[in-house]
């Protein structure tokens, strides 16, 4: 008996689009949706130790977003959606209480919690286990789900949003079942308040890796939600043999190619030949558009699907010279606690406080890119992202800006994608240029000179 993954393979989007029925997707009107971090040490000194407080969230800036997603919340000891350990109730009430006042001037602004995120959820995390206890059986799962709508009607949330980075194969049918368990119980709740229903997203792989994990059960994951988060950054990084763009749009000729794990996976379910070269060909770039592609492929309506972009940017150090550093060698701690050197990112003095060079948000690479420190800007008429490049220093960092926004913006259009998500709030500079840029693509024509020809489509 051949796998059901090779019937998805072969039917494809025609077949498999009846399953997706739940969502609130009517409106043509894009989302723009905005993470919003505050760390453990933040919320129990809030809004002294706040980087960026709700009261950076200016009544501007919060008519140009649809949703809020605040960030994040844990699973607890006992399997439920609760505060991280060692929060202070108090004090994340006061938060919840001041995010939800920007819905006094902005009716229809949505703000949920994101359940999990990469420093809870991902498999070397203290408490991975507890994603995985609590939906391996349906009392665990009922328990989780009670928790996290009684969770967010106790607050005043909008929603649920699950980031769980990421479910393993194994976990894959018990994940579909809990969203299929929070799904049911948001549907009773949302016969009392049918103008604002209660919202669930995902926040899900940008990436083809990690879409492997379960990318069978992809139909009947999107089907319970309104939208699908894609995490479209961080494709390339210091973990890598070659300095890439964060992310990129598009490939390049000259740039390292990566197997298709879907590939394998196809395979392994029996698809011929023929299907393996015409839908998942190997190797490929690590892109967007390879990532979007998939997720068509899988039979996913671009209608559910939310491209996400960085406001941040990711540095190599000792990078070798050719190419303005472009993929090229260079000598980077890749572990992920950063032991080394706090101040290689010349300009970057919050960088140095953080203890963390090989990050910085948007707004810090302003502050670089501004001064006289010999850093140069790039920009990729093939991937249409750009890079810096220190010559002095061998210093390569790869962002989004305001130029390339508008290529994702305008490819986000040509899909037919639901809107926009960005990591995060904090990471853009004081006046919300970036976050202006992507009102201002969404609400207005793609203008002339934004061509997406050029660079390798997958």
């Amino acid at each position: 008996m051949r796998h059901p993954f090779l019937f998805n393979l072969l039917l494809l989007s025609a077949i498999l689009m009846p399953l997706t029925g739940f969502a609130n997707t009517s409106s043509r009107q894009h989302v723009v949706i905005g993470y919003y971090l505050l760390e453990k040490e933040q919320i129990n000194h809030y809004p002294e130790a706040a980087e960026f407080p709700v009261s950076y969230i200016t009544p501007r800036k919060a008519a140009m977003l649809t949703h809020i997603n605040f960030s994040f919340i844990n699973i607890n000891a006992n399997g439920e959606c609760d505060l991280p350990e060692g929060v202070e109730t108090d004090k994340a009430a006061k938060v919840f209480s001041e995010l939800m006042a920007l819905k006094k001037h902005h009716p229809k602004l949505r703000i949920l919690f994101s359940l999990g995120g990469w420093t809870y959820s991902n498999d070397s995390s203290p408490t991975v286990t507890r994603y995985r206890d609590a939906v391996s059986t349906p009392e665990q799962r009922l328990k989780l789900a009670n928790s996290c709508v009684a969770f967010m009607k106790h607050y005043g949330f909008d929603g649920i949003d699950i980031d769980w980075e990421y479910p393993r194969p194994q976990d894959a049918d018990q994940f579909v079942a809990l969203l299929t368990e929070i799904r049911r119980q948001l549907t009773q709740e949302n016969l009392q308040r049918p103008k604002k229903p209660y919202q669930l997203t995902i926040a899900g792989p940008g990436d083809v890796a990690n879409m492997t994990r379960y990318y069978p059960q992809l139909p009947a994951i999107v089907a319970q939600l309104d939208y699908l988060n894609l995490m479209s950054y961080d494709l390339n990084g210091v973990w890598q043999a070659r300095s890439n763009h964060n992310a990129p749009l598009f490939g390049h000729p000259d740039e390292p190619l990566i197997s298709n794990p879907l590939r394998s996976l196809a395979s392994a379910a029996g698809a011929s030949q023929v299907s393996l070269d015409k839908l998942f060909p190997s190797p490929i770039a690590s892109t967007i558009d390879a990532a979007v592609t998939h997720y068509l492929r899988a039979g996913i309506p671009a209608k559910k699907m939310v491209l996400g972009v960085p406001f941040y940017g990711r540095a190599f150090f000792q990078v070798t010279p050719e190419n303005d550093g472009l993929y090229q060698t260079f000598v980077t701690e890749s572990a992920e606690n950063y032991q080394g050197d706090p101040a290689l990112l010349i300009g970057c003095d919050s960088c140095t406080r953080r203890k963390e060079p090989r990050m910085a948000s948007y707004a810090e690479i302003q502050t670089m890119l501004k001064a006289p420190l010999g850093y140069v800007r790039y920009f990729s008429h093939e991937t249409k992202v750009p890079w810096l490049w220190h010559p002095e220093k061998h210093i390569f960092v790869s962002y989004d800006d305001t130029v390339s926004l508008d290529y994702k913006i305008a490819y986000l259009k040509q899909q037919g994608m639901a809107g926009v998500m960005f990591w995060h709030l904090g990471q853009d500079d004081r006046q919300g240029s970036l976050l202006g840029s992507l009102h201002r693509g969404l609400v207005q024509p793609v203008p002339r000179r934004i061509s997406l020809s050029g660079g390798l489509h997958y």
